[in-house]
């Protein structure tokens, strides 16, 4: 649930950049950084699906 969260936040929040920023590269590259950032974030750690190993 949280993955759908962070995916729905950071997809709409990239798109307002987008609109608000009006054909701005930076703002584009910008909205790149948000989308990728918000998806990253909440993206399940490897260490936590794999047998610990001793």
């Amino acid at each position: 649930m949280r993955r759908m969260a962070a995916f729905f936040i950071s997809t709409w929040l990239a798109a307002a950049i987008l609109f608000l920023g009006r054909h701005s590269v930076p703002m584009m590259a910008l909205s790149g950084v948000v989308v990728f950032a918000g998806l990253d974030l909440f993206r399940p750690d490897h260490r936590e699906s794999t047998p610990e190993r001793e």
